[in-house]
């Protein structure tokens, strides 16, 4: 890394089977911009140091190594929730979950950054792990099944147990694989023989533990109720202990022979306390191991685990804290080893020569060529930015009832241009010949129209389950909404003056993502049919009335947009890459995607610039894949180059 000083005619089909990103993670000491919802070491492997993986609710795995440099790649749009590690260290299975409809499991290898399985659920994921030799995939359900083995030479799906496991939220397997042992919150402690798939032991035990563990040998089993944690001895199915904690965190695994588990009293207080493993058959009372000051509220420590003598932990806002077990008697501070070095950059435009940066402090100018950061003006920490015209911006923030405001970046004066009633939805800017009007949705329901020239505001459309609106050179707005709703199509016009409403012929159940040149529309469109769900790109004709699907998708994506530039079409449908299609040439490529998922995209002349997830932002040109480069802004506000 470096600092810096200065789809028409063809229908082309992407697939959501396993994919080569030619990407390549970022390494740098930046924290998770989410909770951290899992934590789990490598295998350490003769003359290695030690490597973990964490994961977030931003989507991003990262792998860190003994000097506390992170390898940062973001797999996913929603939440990973949990992550497993194979005993090689190369392949990472997550569970990715909006905590709705979307339940999905991919795996990948990191060493390629590519994914080698990937399969949805109806039903929540209750446990994820690899078998001890890694030649599963084993994948708990919310569901009747139970549990679900993958084998991992094809991923291909396996019956290895001749029963359903019910409900399960914790497994493991023997070193030999020949026995897998299951704890359902229902109370069970099941044994099933993986060879033959029957069943050989089974407990009833205490129910509803979370954070199960098996370790002494896999003799004792440990989990967490109602702030307190129960040992059990899991040969027999009965209880060892009970001992009460405050919020404690359980951190030792399979591996260890006695249990450490972290306690926080609420406020900046940790102790790490210790059961010791007592003659294989019983546990000592709580010891305490040293006690520290770390985070709290919505920073505090919330998973982590212990790996030899080192330990690993997590916290709500991010950030990855290393300590060890080497006793103390005094109280020191956790060490972090994460820090936020960049702004993030929440939304991009052109500028009259370059391109305008929107962090939740400031406006910024700034060029591939030059390199260099002009901070144009200070913001009220608006989330979006729109170009009006050379000496103007428009910033609003989505998904609340800020003012709409005009910024003069000469004068720097600020004028209000109006109040939605509703949390806003979308904002654009369109034009009919020589008039600029705003085109703004509030709450999934209204559509309004501001009119610069007069300054009126007036509502054009009233509705359910509105996604996106643009105006077009025939003076009409088009509307993208759920098919659900009268009238029953996913693209409707509406005039603004008659309020006469027409339904357009475009199939689908619900469109969205729209841009347009003032003729043509283009946008996304999911179509369900006999639970088979597709994604299309598609073209609309506002002359002759005509719809055409340029790009398919054969899963949902939801977050997909189009962007316009000249004859350029631009989408991210399929969430991992940018796609960019000639409409003159008719020839199309995908860019090589960075560390994090592309968000929205610009250009301006020969400069393409990606905005991605994270906040950096991506140089590439309208001609080929390659990126130049990922540039992220520092707190600094200097550019910093990977």
């Amino acid at each position: 890394m470096k600092k810096l000083t200065r789809f028409l005619i063809c229908l082309i089909i992407l697939t959501g089977a396993a994919v080569q990103l030619f990407a390549q993670a970022h390494i740098s000491t930046q924290s998770h911009q989410a909770q951290i919802t899992g934590v789990k070491a490598v295998p350490i492997k003769s003359g290695n140091e030690l490597e973990y993986f964490t994961a977030g609710d931003d989507g991003f795995l990262i792998k860190w190594t003994d000097n506390n440099e992170g390898e940062h790649y973001q797999i996913s749009d929603v939440g990973i929730k949990m992550i497993a590690v194979a005993p090689n260290g190369n392949y990472v299975a997550v569970y990715e979950s909006d905590g709705g409809s979307v339940n999905k499991v991919s795996v990948w290898d990191w060493r390629t950054l590519t994914r080698k399985f990937n399969k949805k659920y109806t039903d929540s994921i209750t446990s994820l792990e690899f078998s001890a030799k890694g030649t599963y995939l084993i994948v708990g359900t919310a569901s009747v099944d139970g549990a679900e083995f993958y084998n991992t030479s094809n991923w291909s799906k396996i019956n290895k147990i001749r029963a359903n496991t019910s409900i399960v939220n914790y497994i493991l397997t023997s070193d030999t694989e020949k026995t897998a042992v299951f704890y359902s919150p229902a109370g069970n402690l099941s044994y099933y023989n993986m060879q033959n798939g029957q069943l050989k032991e089974k407990f009833t035990v205490i129910q509803g533990l979370s954070q199960v563990v098996l370790y002494n040998s896999n003799v004792f089993l440990a989990g967490v109720r109602d702030n307190t944690i129960y040992v059990l001895n899991a040969y027999k199915g009965t209880s060892i202990t009970s001992i009460k904690a405050q919020n404690p965190i359980i951190l030792s695994t399979s591996k260890d022979s006695n249990l450490y588990y972290l306690e926080y009293d609420g406020k900046n207080n940790y102790d790490l306390k210790m059961l010791e493993n007592l003659d294989g058959n019983k546990v000592s009372n709580p010891r305490l191991v040293k006690s520290f000051r770390g985070p709290r509220g919505n920073a505090a420590i919330n998973t982590g685990v212990k790996h030899y003598t080192e330990i690993l932990l997590g916290s709500k806002s991010g950030a990855v804290y290393k300590i060890d077990t080497d006793p103390s008697l005094t109280t020191t501070n956790m060490t972090e080893i994460t820090e936020n070095t960049y702004s993030k950059i929440l939304d991009m435009c052109q500028a009259p020569t370059d391109f305008y940066f929107l962090t939740d402090k400031a406006i910024f100018k700034s060029s591939y060529d030059s390199g260099i950061v002009n901070k144009i003006v200070t913001t009220n920490g608006q989330t979006n930015i729109i170009n009006y015209d050379e000496n103007n911006v428009i910033t609003w923030s989505e998904a609340t009832r800020s003012k709409v405001e005009m910024i003069n970046l000469s004068t720097k004066a600020v004028t209000e241009l109006f109040t939605p009633t509703g949390n806003i939805q979308s904002l654009k800017l369109g034009k009919i010949g020589e008039k600029n009007y705003l085109v703004e949705i509030e709450s999934n329901s209204l559509v309004n129209l501001y009119d610069f020239t007069n300054k009126s505001f007036k509502q054009v459309y009233s509705g359910t389950g509105i996604q996106d609106a643009v105006i077009c050179d025939n003076g009409n707005v088009y509307i993208a909404k759920s098919s659900a709703s009268n009238p029953k199509v996913p693209l409707i016009c509406v005039n603004p003056d008659t309020y006469e409403t027409v339904p357009l012929s475009l199939n689908g159940n619900v469109s969205f993502g729209l841009s347009t040149d003032g003729v043509l529309i283009y946008g996304i469109v999911l179509q369900v049919t006999d639970n088979v769900q597709n994604t299309y790109v598609y073209s609309f004709n506002t002359t002759s009335g005509k719809a055409t699907n340029l790009l398919k998708f054969n899963e949902e994506d939801a977050e997909a947009f189009t962007y316009i530039y000249g004859n350029i079409l631009y989408t991210n449908i399929g969430k991992n890459k940018l796609y960019c299609y000639n409409m003159t040439t008719k020839k199309n490529f995908s860019y090589n995607r960075s560390a994090s998922i592309p968000k929205s995209v610009a250009q301006n002349g020969n400069r393409v610039v990606i905005l991605n997830n994270n906040g950096s932002i991506s140089w590439c040109g309208p001609g080929n894949s390659i990126l130049q480069a990922d540039w992220y802004l520092t707190t600094d506000e200097q550019w910093y180059e990977f």
